[in-house]
């Protein structure tokens, strides 16, 4: 029987980074693991990430998994299976998932044979929290409402009180294992330890309010220089382009291609060293598509 993982949380959270992680935990241990993710907008970055780290990956778009696609991920979920007989399924539905009838797939009859529901993680970011329930809070609530384990991401960056920030998850979900320790310092014990935590999903918060966010999908026709780059972050940061939320972007640079994240005001760089179509997606609300070309390749 296959396991399916599930890794939710907002829009730069940290889901991929989580999801590297888990999945080298699981080849370490000798299994074959397989890596679903549902994208928002049109962009494989996620999977062409964990491509790069050695990884089988299958990618989704579309955004949400709600009524509408639900059906969709039952037939991705049985194509994986069949195709790459993998031990163990981490799937990572976009930042704007809602929980509702997901649950529901493992009653399909194809399905229920082949896969059943593993761990349900929820990344909660310890830098944009306060700002993304504002924003969003019935997707933070239910997202952090239906997990067995809560993950806090960016603490060796965060600003917040740690204990704040807990109590305020806490009142949201007084029964999660609620994790504190700085990812990089993880140990075999430690995904151990959350890979036993096991909870009775709530979906007694079912209201599903689609998001009105949208998303801008850029191919980079030009090398960017580090002016370039502060440039957009700067824009991002000033609502030039729109309220921005999240930009993720594989730059070209003159020294190699550049993995750009930001989620609201943070912003990281780090090199990449895959193969994949140099570009960059923007998403948010009210989104300034010429501007953001402009900014973009000048």
């Amino acid at each position: 029987m296959v396991k399916l993982d599930m890794i939710s949380g907002f829009l730069g959270a940290g889901k991929t980074t989580f999801a590297n992680m888990l999945l080298r935990h699981y080849m370490q241990r000798g299994l074959r693991p397989i890596y679903i993710v549902n994208e928002f907008g049109q962009t494989g970055l996620d999977a062409d990430i964990i491509k790069t780290d050695g990884f089988e990956a299958y990618e989704m778009e579309g955004g949400c998994i709600c009524c509408t696609l639900k059906d969709d991920v039952a037939f991705t979920v049985k194509k994986v299976i069949d195709e790459f007989a993998p031990t163990n399924i981490v799937f990572e539905p976009s930042g704007i998932f809602i929980f509702d009838n997901f649950f529901e797939i493992f009653k399909h009859p194809e399905i229920g044979k082949k896969c059943s529901l593993g761990n349900v993680f929820t990344v909660v970011d310890g830098i944009n929290f306060t700002f993304a329930r504002a924003a969003y809070g019935s997707f933070i609530y239910n997202q952090i409402k239906n997990s067995a384990t809560l993950l806090l991401s960016k603490l060796e960056r965060t600003k917040q009180d740690v204990e704040e920030l807990i109590c305020d998850i806490r009142n949201i979900n007084p029964d999660a294992l609620i994790t504190t320790k700085i990812w990089s310092e993880w140990e075999d014990s430690d995904f151990e330890a959350v890979l036993k935590s096991k909870k009775v999903h709530d979906l007694s918060h079912r209201a599903h309010h689609h998001s009105n966010l949208s998303s801008v999908c850029i191919k980079i026709e030009r090398n960017l220089a580090q002016d370039d780059i502060n440039n957009i972050i700067a824009a991002c940061k000033s609502g030039a382009l729109g309220e921005i939320y999240r930009v993720k972007g594989i730059i070209p640079t003159e020294n190699g291609p550049v993995l750009l994240h930001i989620a609201v005001q943070d912003a990281v760089q780090t090199k990449f060293g895959g193969m994949a179509e140099p570009s960059i997606t923007f998403i948010g609300q009210a989104l300034n598509e010429s501007e953001i070309y402009r900014v973009v390749n000048g």
